[in-house]
């Protein structure tokens, strides 16, 4: 029997405004909007977009413990930021295997943890398994609405209260802010490389907000986007995806997240494994690389190096912002040196490509 998907409050507002509903970790989600996954990437690097998030999971650890056991289960260290700021991190097995990667908020004496909408229940068996005693564990990802405002205008296009909110806000801080009686978290960071805010509000108020911040930016064409333009804006910046450059096979020290495994004063799970690993050197990295030639590097396509396969391309496609075509994969460490020559493999034929540095995108390098 088929799994019926489930959908955010948005829903209703993506079939009105045309958008194209697939099924996405469960959720019903638009993939594109009438002007397509082109238009809508080139609208958030000139402007600003927004997108509907409340599909990724949304945890709260509280009670005698329940920081601390947040800060447990993640590679990096909630206890070196203070309330209002929240962190990027992985959270891992015992053998170093990422189980996710997430964003966590500390909130004082509670902490929000933000995990993929593939990985909730993933994560939410494991912290259970796990859990101290006393320690308070709540899944709000039905009473919460997740929405990401992004681009260069987002902050210019906010109105009265959210504009006082977020004024002289730090990147990976929050504020809180009362909007038509609802509680409003705003945290400065995204998934896009631009500027922008992911906004958390209560169900009962979320049409409402997004139907305000579409008014708020019609001056920049505010419009919603898909998920296809979300996937092409987060490659461009070498952001990571989970199932591709993250899984239960990959550790944190191999996808180039080692800023986020803080060893020295914090206890996680998998950590002597990944000091292991640390220790007896790496056996493959990811790198991003650049391909010459009308056809596009794909997920799962080989990588060769000399007439041999040495890796697989993890995300590939067109980077609408520069024009070219690139993709992120894993090969041996000695291949990963900037302009080392590779090729990849299309379905049999080889297509040359290149060691770049990453990110493929950079503020200012935008070609339309």
């Amino acid at each position: 029997m088929t799994q019926e998907l489930r959908r955010t409050p948005f829903h209703g507002l993506h079939v009105r405004q045309g958008g194209k509903m697939v099924p996405f970790a469960g959720w019903e989600m638009p993939v594109q909007f009438p002007h397509g996954i082109l238009h809508e990437h080139h609208q958030v690097r000139r402007a600003a977009g927004l997108f509907d998030v409340s599909h990724m999971g949304r945890l709260h650890f509280r009670g005698p413990g329940g920081f601390e056991y947040a800060d447990r289960l993640i590679t990096n260290n909630l206890k070196k930021v203070s309330p209002g700021q929240l962190i990027y991190s992985a959270l891992c097995n015992d053998a170093g295997g990422i189980i996710d990667d997430v964003t966590a908020y500390h909130l004082g004496d509670e902490v929000m943890l933000v995990v993929n909408a593939s990985n909730r229940e993933n994560v939410w068996r494991w912290a259970t398994a796990h859990q101290p005693a006393g320690v308070e564990m709540l899944d709000r990802t039905d009473e919460l609405a997740q929405i990401a405002l992004q681009g260069p205008r987002a902050e210019a296009l906010l109105g009265e209260p959210l504009a006082s909110a977020v004024a002289g806000l730090g990147y990976y801080h929050y504020a809180y802010v009362d909007w038509r009686g609802a509680r409003i978290l705003i945290s400065r960071n995204g998934y896009t490389g631009e500027d922008g805010f992911e906004i958390y509000v209560p169900q009962d108020h979320a049409v409402a907000l997004w139907e305000q911040l579409l008014t708020w930016g019609r001056s920049v064409e505010l419009q919603p986007i898909g998920l296809g333009a979300r996937d092409s804006l987060r490659m461009e910046v070498g952001y990571m995806l989970y199932g591709n450059e993250l899984s239960l096979e990959t550790t944190p020290l191999e996808a180039g997240l080692k800023w986020v495994v803080k060893f020295k004063d914090h206890d996680f799970f998998g950590r002597e494994a990944l000091l292991k690993q640390k220790e007896a050197g790496l056996t493959r990295t990811l790198i991003g690389f650049e391909v010459k030639g009308k056809r596009l590097p794909r997920h799962g396509y080989a990588i060769h190096h000399d007439g041999r396969a040495v890796g697989v391309v993890t995300s590939g496609g067109l980077c609408p912002s520069v024009g070219k075509a690139m993709g992120l994969g894993f090969v041996p460490p000695a291949l990963a040196q900037i302009g080392t020559a590779l090729a990849v493999d299309a379905r049999g034929t080889l297509m040359p490509a290149t060691v770049v540095e990453r990110p493929f995108y950079k503020e200012g390098s935008v070609k339309r």
